[in-house]
């Protein structure tokens, strides 16, 4: 992978999901890429995923097949509860 010749602090992947957060003009990546890219990263470098993760539910999987982080936006600014989405977020990924 050339990213990693540059040394990064961490490597993103996205959108995972199908997003309506911003148009993209490639199809969503999907739970299996993200297993992929994981087995190809070094497990000192954090992968971060972003695109569709829509709650904590949706985290939780993802933080499953191997990134260490979501990266969100409707999962907080559309939530009822801001706190609790946010908490239930963080959790998800422990």
């Amino acid at each position: 992978c050339a990213a990693l010749g540059v040394r990064p602090s961490y490597i993103s992947l996205g959108p995972v999901f199908s997003t309506q957060s911003k148009d993209v003009k490639f199809d969503p990546q999907g739970l299996e890429t993200v297993r992929q890219w994981r087995s190809l990263i070094p497990p000192t470098i954090p992968l971060i995923a972003i695109g569709g993760i829509g709650n904590a539910d949706v985290a939780k999987v993802v933080r499953g097949a191997g990134a260490e982080c979501s990266a969100v936006i409707g999962a907080v600014t559309k939530a009822d509860d801001v706190k609790k989405a946010v908490a239930d977020l963080n959790a998800a990924m422990e």
